[in-house]
């Protein structure tokens, strides 16, 4: 692989605009931007993620030149076991420092949009209901259920111009655009790193309760104490950070986990989110062998996993594919970062299709829930200058 490091305005302002159309893979992190070009190893089909590390391994050894070569795999990992992996170390890699302090917002990504297909609201409301039924009758005691809506334009949706609004409105989170076939992308911002591995250092961030942003900053400072202070929001997220603490211990010493959650911002929601951090105990692991373990998480799933995921089965009307997966990149030395693939959506050449899902307790209310996924579909919304009226499909 030959690896080119270059300045960010180089990567913002021609690599982006000229290579992405055919690029296997973009990620931005709060530190650093990496975009793919050809296809020197790929992998596309389903596969166990209880083998996805030993399907890295191969691949990144089969890709070395010499013993100190480091190459670097891409991947973007599905929700269901079913659906394909795709796994690529690419021919040649670009690296900048993060993009985002020079990235212009574009000023027209896509106009003319109209829904052409939605689950209708009242019907994500009957599947809340349904989970709030299964919570009496069974040991399930969180399931987060999703809604896709699929978006057409009229003219063609601008990649680059789509990538260059997410990277601005997405200044601490992740970003990323990968090649999924059919000449496809997945396109999205996610606010959440499943886990990171930097030298022998492991890392994650769950996130789980959340508010829509307001334009009001006397409002959103009521929704920060709210979800500190309401029992539903602590509940949800005290879920995911004991499956997430409990995966981790198993490959940590001295982990931290903070005793009470924080809230980070995002440009359209509020999340209560806590940080583990913790040295591995065999600092050689494959950041991917970490990751597979806690894939899926309470956050986009539910608790227990096994019926929360049946219970996904029996109620969503949709294939999530790639939504509620995890997007990431890991090298030759176990160093990487994969991140929950939310707050995105499939692009095509005239159509976006765009995923949300809300986490479902006891204490959920159908409607609430209801509003919470459609605020965190104005990520992708508002990044391709899309304004939809969901009380025409509501």
């Amino acid at each position: 692989m030959k690896r080119n490091v270059i300045g960010y305005s180089l990567m913002a302002d021609n690599i982006i605009n000229n290579e992405l159309s055919g690029a296997s893979f973009f990620f931005a992190s709060p530190q650093s931007t990496m975009m793919g070009l050809g296809k020197q190893s790929v992998f596309f089909e389903p596969i166990s993620f209880k083998r996805l590390a030993e399907k890295s391994r191969q691949m990144l050894s089969g890709a070395k030149l010499n013993t100190d070569d480091n190459p670097v795999l891409f991947g973007v990992i599905p929700f269901d076991e079913k659906t394909p992996t795709r796994l690529v170390i690419p021919e040649q890699l670009y690296v900048s420092s993060s993009t985002r302090a020079t990235t212009e917002r574009a000023a027209s990504v896509a106009k003319s949009a109209r829904v052409i297909s939605a689950a209708s609201g009242m019907g994500y409301k009957q599947g809340v209901e349904e989970a709030l039924h299964r919570f009496s009758t069974s040991e399930l005691s969180k399931v987060v259920l999703s809604r896709a809506l699929e978006v057409a334009t009229e003219d063609d949706i601008e990649e680059s111009g789509l990538l260059k609004n997410l990277l601005k409105i997405n200044s601490k989170g992740y970003t990323f655009a990968v090649d999924i076939g059919d000449c496809s992308k997945l396109m999205g911002a996610s606010p959440e790193l499943l886990v990171a591995k930097r030298g022998s250092y492991l890392t994650s961030n769950p996130l789980a309760g959340s508010r829509p942003r307001q334009n009001s900053e006397q409002e959103n400072e009521k929704s920060r104490l709210s979800l500190l202070n309401t029992a539903k929001d602590l509940h949800e997220h005290g879920l995911v950070v004991e499956e997430v603490e409990r995966v981790l211990s198993r490959h940590c010493r001295n982990l931290y986990t903070p005793m009470v959650p924080s809230v980070i911002e995002t440009n359209t929601m509020l999340h209560l989110s806590t940080l583990l951090e913790g040295q591995a105990s065999n600092p050689d692991i494959n950041v991917l062998e970490v990751a597979a373990e806690l894939h899926p998480t309470p956050a986009v799933c539910g608790f227990p996993r096994h019926q929360a995921y049946r219970a996904i089965q029996d109620i969503e009307q949709f294939d999530r594919g790639y939504f509620t997966g995890m997007v990431g990149w890991c090298d030759a030395r176990g160093n990487g970062e994969w991140v929950v693939t939310i707050r995105c959506a499939e692009v095509q050449k005239r159509l976006m299709r765009v995923f949300a899902g809300a986490g479902i307790v006891s204490e959920s209310h159908p409607q609430s829930e209801l509003d919470e996924t459609g605020a965190k579909m104005k990520t992708m919304l508002s990044a391709a200058g899309i304004q939809l009226d969901e009380s025409a499909h509501a």
